[in-house]
């Protein structure tokens, strides 16, 4: 098969939901497929493909700056193709199989060409923060092959689009990230995302962490991210600015005993998945980015979303209930485990072709 995921522009910088494409992109052409990667050149939803023709040309006169032409960060094959910087759909190399890869995109190839290929809508997240409910809910009934990441997404997309879409979970490469049980040595310490997305709720975590303080003098942060670093933290909290991934496993993730998972909003939360394959018990607010593989009181702990008593109890518990931190960590690693990056590229593979034959 001719593979092509349509991305927003590149900024080359570290994404979840980038580099989950980047993953099976990989994956796919090692079993044989070609694969191209679309980055759209500013993909926003008010600009229609006048306006993006118009925005390009001047960037190629030096008035308006093009995405970046390069990918960096994550160690692509070199057989995949990269298209950056692509104005409209029928600029799109075609393909068997056109994928969408956001809220955004999927507007953008509703329209392309047949020759583009069999066009699917990749829904990784409930994307309303981009314009507005109206406009996500839209996005599932274009007309495209809806396929979802998680259970929460697939009844989501069913009610509003009247289809119940596959399901191809995300997964964990674990050559990398390998299972990590030992948890002697990490005292109370809690990891925390960084983010400055507000539903991501750095500042709120920072809250629990400190009222814990107030019952544990001899609490450790690790917070850790791409974005700056609130200002002011007291010192029991270490900063951990764009990490290379080896000081995130072994120094973050395998330096603390929970990782706090306060969102209120995400499709699946990767960083959860790092986190507990590398022994970290993750404690996160109950909603349906994380349910899929944080099952209560046996992989994890959930919380209400705005309980902050709640979290503060749920991360004791896990400090100072020897048992039951054993089996959360126990359990958490063999989750993952069974998240393979292999059966979910098998999923997608059938997928597209189950379409391909119709």
């Amino acid at each position: 098969m001719k593979i092509n995921f349509v991305l927003p522009g590149n900024e080359d910088v570290v994404a979840g939901g980038y580099k989950v494409i980047y993953q099976y992109a990989n994956q796919l052409v090692m079993r044989g497929n070609e694969v191209v990667i679309s980055f759209v050149y500013s993909p926003r939803f008010y600009h229609n493909n006048f306006v993006r023709s118009m925005k390009f040309l001047g960037a190629s006169a030096g008035i308006f700056r093009k995405n970046k032409e390069q990918v960096t960060w994550y160690p692509l094959s070199d057989k995949i193709i990269l298209d950056f910087n692509v104005v409209t759909p029928k600029h799109l190399k075609d393909a068997d199989v056109l994928v969408a890869t956001g809220v955004e995109t999927s507007y953008f190839i509703a329209n392309a060409p047949g020759s583009k290929g069999n066009k699917f809508y990749f829904i990784q997240n409930y994307e309303t923060w981009v314009n507005g409910r109206e406009f996500a809910d839209k996005s599932f009934c274009l007309g495209l092959h809806n396929v979802v990441i998680a259970t929460w997404l697939q009844k989501l997309v069913q009610n509003l689009s009247g289809i119940k879409p596959p399901i191809v979970p995300n997964f964990l490469e674990t050559k990398f990230f390998s299972p990590n049980t030992e948890i002697e040595h990490r005292g109370h310490t809690v990891a925390l995302l960084n983010h400055a997305e507000p539903s991501k709720r750095t500042a709120f975590g920072l809250q629990i962490l400190e009222k814990l303080r107030t019952k544990i003098p001899d609490l450790e942060v690790n917070l850790f991210g791409v974005w700056e670093m609130p200002e002011k933290l007291p010192t029991w909290v270490h900063t951990f600015r764009n990490p290379s991934q080896l000081t995130l496993r072994d120094d973050i993730y395998g330096g603390s005993c929970v990782y706090l998972l306060p969102s209120l909003l995400g499709g699946w939360s990767l960083t959860g998945m790092e986190a507990m394959i590398s022994g970290a018990v993750v404690v996160a607010s109950d909603i349906g980015g994380v349910k899929d593989y944080v099952i209560d009181n046996q992989t994890g702990l959930l919380v209400k979303p705005d309980n902050l008593d709640g979290f503060v109890t749920a991360i004791e518990n896990v400090f100072f209930d020897e048992e039951l931190h054993k089996k959360l960590v126990r359990n958490g690693v063999n989750t993952i485990l069974a998240l393979s990056i292999e059966r979910s590229t098998t999923k997608l593979c059938q997928v597209f072709e189950e379409v391909g034959k119709k």
